[in-house]
């Protein structure tokens, strides 16, 4: 198959990803009220696996990771350059509060990434060529368009350099089925308050803070 048909791929191709209840930390950023855990309004479902032009009503995403540094570096907080030169923005950090969920059901999200599945989904470097996000996000409508009931997102290892940790990209009408709950007091702490990320910072003397 090619990028240009993304429904092209069979069922029985595809690698599923399967979390226990409660098996894997998932943390968020968000800079936003109701962003911890309200749907987007249409007009920002925008990032990697939202619906594609035309189709933004189909569905929403409550994107999480299982570190704080991945979804610190999705958010372009955190950056390394072609040297493996790590920075974090304090600017930018001030503007985003840490919010914490448990899932007290098993969860099942569709890998995005891994050989087996980026071949099928017509994901793989050859396949998706220059398309930006575009491809991805048809890919995730096909998707939930077939198995949006019975799987409850979408998976992968962050793309940005050295790979810090996987996302989660929960559909949000499956928060209820996974039995997903906000675990972080609030009002939730600004990212330069966290605990996590400072120990994050401690432990790693090497990543410059720009101001």
């Amino acid at each position: 198959m090619s990028a240009a048909s993304p429904g092209g791929f069979r069922g029985r191709d595809l690698e599923l990803e399967l979390l226990d209840a409660n098996s894997e930390p998932l943390v968020r950023l968000f800079g936003h009220p109701g962003g911890d855990w309200d749907p987007p309004e249409e007009k920002y479902r925008n990032l990697r696996v939202d619906p594609p032009a035309g189709h933004k009503d189909a569905f929403a995403v409550l994107y999480t990771g299982n570190t704080l540094a991945t979804v610190a570096i999705e958010c372009h907080i955190l950056a390394a350059d072609a040297a493996d030169r790590y920075t974090w923005l304090r600017e930018r950090a001030e503007k985003y509060r840490v919010v914490r969920y448990a899932f007290d059901a098993p969860a099942v999200f569709v890998p995005i990434d891994g050989p087996r599945n980026r071949a099928a989904l017509g994901l793989a470097g050859g396949q998706r060529k220059f398309a930006g996000y575009e491809c991805y996000q048809e890919v995730a409508l096909a998707l939930f368009n077939r198995y949006g009931q019975v799987v409850h997102g979408l998976s992968w290892e962050s793309f940005h350099r050295n790979q810090p940790g996987r996302v989660y990209a929960l559909w949000h009408h499956h928060k209820t089925t996974v039995r997903l709950r906000i675990i972080s007091p609030d009002p939730y702490r600004v990212l330069v308050e966290d605990d996590e990320w400072n120990s994050f910072l401690a432990a790693n003397p090497d990543v410059e803070e720009i101001r």
